[in-house]
Protein backbone atom coordinates (compact mmCIF):
# COMPACT_ATOMS: atom_id res chain seq x y z
CA UNK A 1 0.00 0.00 0.00
CA UNK A 2 1.20 3.51 -0.72
CA UNK A 3 0.30 4.70 2.77
CA UNK A 4 3.01 2.54 4.34
CA UNK A 5 5.84 3.39 1.93
CA UNK A 6 8.59 5.92 2.53
CA UNK A 7 10.42 7.20 5.56
CA UNK A 8 8.87 8.15 8.88
CA UNK A 9 8.65 11.83 7.98
CA UNK A 10 7.10 11.08 4.56
CA UNK A 11 4.50 8.54 5.61
CA UNK A 12 3.82 9.69 9.16
CA UNK A 13 4.76 6.50 11.01
CA UNK A 14 4.65 8.42 14.24
CA UNK A 15 3.07 7.23 17.44
CA UNK A 16 -0.36 8.77 16.73
CA UNK A 17 -0.42 7.41 13.19
CA UNK A 18 0.38 3.90 14.43
CA UNK A 19 -2.39 4.05 17.04
CA UNK A 20 -4.87 5.12 14.36
CA UNK A 21 -3.78 2.34 12.00
CA UNK A 22 -4.03 -0.18 14.86
CA UNK A 23 -7.75 0.54 15.22
CA UNK A 24 -8.41 0.34 11.47
CA UNK A 25 -6.62 -2.81 10.27
CA UNK A 26 -7.62 -6.37 11.16
CA UNK A 27 -4.83 -8.47 9.65
CA UNK A 28 -1.29 -8.56 10.98
CA UNK A 29 0.07 -8.28 7.44
CA UNK A 30 -1.67 -4.89 7.11
CA UNK A 31 -0.10 -3.56 10.32
CA UNK A 32 3.17 -1.74 9.46
CA UNK A 33 6.40 -3.22 10.78
CA UNK A 34 7.57 0.26 11.79
CA UNK A 35 4.61 0.55 14.16
CA UNK A 36 5.53 -2.59 16.09
CA UNK A 37 8.03 -0.58 18.13
CA UNK A 38 5.15 1.20 19.91
CA UNK A 39 3.91 -1.19 22.60
CA UNK A 40 0.57 0.52 23.15
CA UNK A 41 -0.16 0.54 19.40
CA UNK A 42 0.54 -3.20 19.22
CA UNK A 43 -1.73 -3.92 22.20
CA UNK A 44 -4.44 -1.74 20.64
CA UNK A 45 -4.08 -3.69 17.37
CA UNK A 46 -4.35 -7.03 19.17
CA UNK A 47 -7.43 -5.89 21.07
CA UNK A 48 -9.20 -4.64 17.96
CA UNK A 49 -8.24 -7.57 15.76
CA UNK A 50 -9.56 -10.11 18.29
CA UNK A 51 -12.67 -8.07 19.14
CA UNK A 52 -14.56 -9.42 16.12
CA UNK A 53 -14.86 -12.89 17.71
CA UNK A 54 -16.20 -11.49 20.98
CA UNK A 55 -19.34 -10.19 19.26
CA UNK A 56 -19.88 -13.14 16.91
CA UNK A 57 -23.25 -14.19 18.36
CA UNK A 58 -24.79 -10.72 18.31
CA UNK A 59 -26.73 -9.03 15.57
CA UNK A 60 -24.75 -6.33 13.75
CA UNK A 61 -26.50 -3.48 15.55
CA UNK A 62 -25.98 -5.04 18.97
CA UNK A 63 -22.31 -5.72 18.17
CA UNK A 64 -21.73 -2.09 17.20
CA UNK A 65 -23.46 -0.89 20.37
CA UNK A 66 -21.36 -3.28 22.47
CA UNK A 67 -18.12 -2.11 20.83
CA UNK A 68 -19.07 1.52 21.38
CA UNK A 69 -19.95 0.84 25.02
CA UNK A 70 -16.61 -0.88 25.56
CA UNK A 71 -14.70 2.02 24.01
CA UNK A 72 -16.63 4.53 26.13
CA UNK A 73 -16.15 2.45 29.28
CA UNK A 74 -19.73 1.63 30.22
CA UNK A 75 -21.98 -1.43 30.11
CA UNK A 76 -23.84 -2.47 26.99
CA UNK A 77 -27.46 -3.60 27.01
CA UNK A 78 -26.60 -7.33 27.06
CA UNK A 79 -24.44 -6.88 30.15
CA UNK A 80 -27.14 -4.87 31.91
CA UNK A 81 -29.81 -7.48 31.14
CA UNK A 82 -27.54 -10.31 32.29
CA UNK A 83 -26.78 -8.54 35.58
CA UNK A 84 -30.44 -7.71 36.17
CA UNK A 85 -31.65 -11.29 35.64
CA UNK A 86 -28.93 -13.39 37.25
CA UNK A 87 -29.25 -14.82 40.73
CA UNK A 88 -26.96 -13.28 43.26
CA UNK A 89 -27.24 -14.29 46.89
CA UNK A 90 -30.60 -15.93 46.19
CA UNK A 91 -32.19 -12.76 44.82
CA UNK A 92 -33.13 -11.51 41.38
CA UNK A 93 -32.28 -7.93 40.58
Amino acid sequence: MAVFEGTESDSGHGHDFCKTIATKVHLESEFPVECKQYIDAVSLFKRHSSAKNAYAGMSPGEAIDAMRAKDEGHLNSAQIIRRMTSKKNGRFY
